[in-house]
């Protein structure tokens, strides 16, 4: 087996709009820079490539056209590139049209875009050339202590909430259980630096603010190659649709008018970046060493249904929308999710294609799903395939927004009631990834 790594910034010009709320937000400085990291693994026939952009996702389309461009130059099949929005939200959404409506969370730069575009084939080619021979190991566990927490509740009324706030009374129970287990990919190479392949789940929305961050992730790829000389490190970005970095049993970090609020929040991120690093730590010299096998990839669109409730209200709710942006509408989250779906919907199709991607190399594979999946999604396909290594990633090659469970969808809440998909996607998808799962095993006998 050929392992390679590559690396460069991506980092867009100041004054672009974050994406990620409600609000606008223009960018107006940078913590730290953004980056594309992409892992190339070849089994001497077949080549795979995992990119982990610092974005906040990009949309299928956009995701598609870049795969294709990249396999035109490269000759490397587009069933065969994951490329992951990790879903920061303190950078930009890409994909957008020229000529799309306006919204908090659009961003178009013609030349910014053209140079990205570049950059794609520019860090896969150098992952590529960078290949060589290595032994692969592998290890898991769970962090010291948990950092990512499940954020929708049941509350004393009976109903769900998402973010529900530090210390609420009203607060019976999660409504699930969170994944804080870091998994490790470890890639032993002759003559060039190591690959640490780390993947982990939660939202990096822990900075927020005005400017460029690549949140918890980035903390984690600087410490781990700081750490463990002579190592490159890449990290995936997990099911993390239903979770994030707020413990509501604890008071909260900061509160607003806080002078400190933006440095203790980034000071946060950056204690996150260290409990998922010293987990790496503990176990990079235990890792245990896998057999190499064949490498392979796919890519499969699944069509689901959309959501097209509230379709004859559109009027209704975009005049919701204005009295919202002029300040004289507050709603709740789940709310103000359900009035952006709604005023969307004239623009909304009847199905949406949802890629679901795999990239396998040996007993190590990587289930994509393109949005944000809850957790279930990753206990669910890990489930059915126990013998092999499985992570999963958010945003893959395509976001589409909120992928929730069953479950979720009958109660309703933030992440349903804004969900361009009706209740399908939540059986559809996984199953997708474990049939494709099944082909990768089969492949490999």
């Amino acid at each position: 087996m050929k392992a390679g790594f590559a690396r460069v910034d991506i980092t867009p010009p100041l004054g672009s709009p974050l994406a990620g709320y409600f609000r606008y937000r223009a960018a107006d400085g940078m913590w730290d820079p953004l980056e594309l990291n992409a892992l190339a693994v070849s089994d001497g026939e077949n080549t795979a490539v995992v990119v982990t952009a610092d974005i906040l996702m990009a949309s299928e389309a956009y995701m598609t056209e870049i795969r294709g461009k990249i396999s035109e130059r490269l000759g490397i099949s587009p069933d065969h590139l994951l490329l992951q929005g990790l879903h920061q939200h303190t950078s930009v959404y890409l994909g957008a049209a020229k000529n799309a409506p306006a919204s908090p969370n659009k961003f178009y730069d013609e030349a910014y875009l053209s140079v990205l575009e570049r950059k794609f084939g520019d860090v896969v080619q150098m992952a590529m050339d960078d290949m060589a021979e290595g032994e692969m190991y592998l290890a898991e566990k769970e962090t010291a202590e948990p950092i990512s927490f499940i954020r929708r509740f049941r509350m004393k009324d009976g109903s769900s909430s998402t973010n529900p706030g530090n210390l609420n009374p009203d607060i019976v129970h999660p409504i699930g259980e969170a994944d804080n287990t870091v998994r490790l990919v470890k890639f032993v190479r002759e003559g060039k630096k190591d690959i640490a392949l780390v993947a982990f789940q939660t939202h990096p929305d822990v900075i927020s603010g005005t400017k460029y961050s690549a949140d918890w992730p980035g903390f984690v790829r600087r410490m781990t190659e700081q750490d463990i000389p002579g190592t490159h490190c890449i990290l995936v970005n997990g099911a993390q649709g239903d979770v994030n970095h707020v413990d509501v049993t604890k008071p909260p970090v900061a509160v607003k008018g806080d002078p400190l609020l933006k440095q203790k929040k980034y000071d946060n991120s950056r204690r996150m970046g260290r409990i998922i690093t010293d987990t790496v730590l503990k176990i990079w010299e235990t890792a245990e060493k896998a057999e190499s096998g064949k490498v392979s990839g796919s890519v499969k669109m699944i069509y689901i249904p959309t959501n097209t409730k509230y379709m004859d209200r559109v009027e209704e709710f975009r005049e919701k929308k204005r009295a919202l942006d002029a300040g004289t509408l507050k709603l709740p989250l789940d709310a103000m999710g359900e009035v952006n779906r709604v005023i969307a919907l004239p623009e909304e199709t009847l199905f949406r294609k949802v890629p679901v991607s795999v990239v396998g190399f040996g007993k190590v594979v990587i289930a994509g799903f393109g949005g944000e999946p809850f957790t279930r999604y990753a206990i669910e396909t890990r489930a059915a395939h126990p013998d092999l290594f499985v992570l999963t990633a958010c945003c893959a090659n395509g976001g589409q927004g909120y992928l929730p469970t069953l479950e979720a969808f009958e109660e309703g809440g933030y992440e349903a009631r804004s969900s361009r998909f009706t209740p399908s996607v939540a059986t559809e998808l996984p199953a997708a990834a474990i049939a494709m799962i099944d082909c990768h095993k089969k492949f490999n006998q």
